[in-house]
């Protein structure tokens, strides 16, 4: 196996191990939290808390993969450059909030919804940023090897499962819900929503890092066969 080939399988294995690990981690720790201390900093459900800084944190990485893949190799460089913008920027719009922002306004401003509806109006607003992001990354994991594929393919998975359970939060955040019922569904929700994003920008990170190392490998084979190819002309 070449070197870039073990590189790829190596980064999607501790993609895998990181993604259920930190998931799982997040999950306890947010649980723990409700029930005991109570802290804004440990429940991943608040803005600028540990959990919301690390997701951003995953995200700008790969994002940064991205960025390298366009900056050190011509293969796909165009969509990279788009992919590495698109990802660098919900990296920062998570650590600085602007599609809450955003949302909420659209939400409460336009239309007059509640704030439970209005806080879910990014989802329609960054749609076209959304789907572009994921069309990428779906055309990528058809051109990687199979476990790359599986690890990419987990990762869109798992996003998209936390935009499902987020639209679901329209009905658990409702105040008459959370009045009839409690909020122990919400907090169920949000609880799982987060770890669903935490662990699936972690497998999308380590799995464009594996293209980039992948693709690295067949550009060096490429260019050492041209060499080659050139020399034995010469001869």
């Amino acid at each position: 196996m070449a070197d870039g080939t073990r590189s790829a399988a190596r980064i999607a294995r501790v993609a895998v191990w990181l993604a259920a690990a930190a998931a799982g981690a997040q999950l306890g720790v947010g649980a723990a939290n409700e029930v005991t201390l109570e802290s804004d900093f440990l429940n991943p459900d608040e803005e600028g808390s540990l959990f919301q800084l690390l997701t951003a944190a995953v995200t700008a990485a790969a994002g940064v993969a991205a960025a390298a893949h366009a900056l050190r190799l011509e293969l796909r460089r165009r969509r990279f450059v788009v992919l590495a913008a698109g990802l660098l920027y919900l990296a920062a719009d998570d650590v600085l909030v602007i599609h809450e922002w955003l949302g909420e306004h659209v939400g409460e401003r336009l239309f007059g919804l509640p704030d439970h509806l209005a806080v879910r109006m990014w989802i329609p607003v960054l749609a076209p940023l959304l789907v572009a992001v994921f069309v990428l990354l779906v055309a990528e994991a058809f051109r990687a090897g199979p476990g790359l594929r599986r690890v990419l393919a987990a990762g869109l998975g798992a996003l998209a499962a936390a935009l499902v359970v987020e639209v679901v939060g329209a009905v658990t955040r409702s105040p008459s819900f959370i009045e009839e019922v409690s909020g122990k569904p919400e907090t169920l929700r949000y609880l799982v929503e987060e770890a669903f994003e935490l662990g699936g920008w972690i497998l999308v990170g380590g799995a464009l890092w594996g293209l980039y190392a992948d693709d690295r490998r067949a550009h060096r084979s490429s260019s050492a066969a041209s060499r080659r190819s050139t020399s034995a002309a010469v001869l």
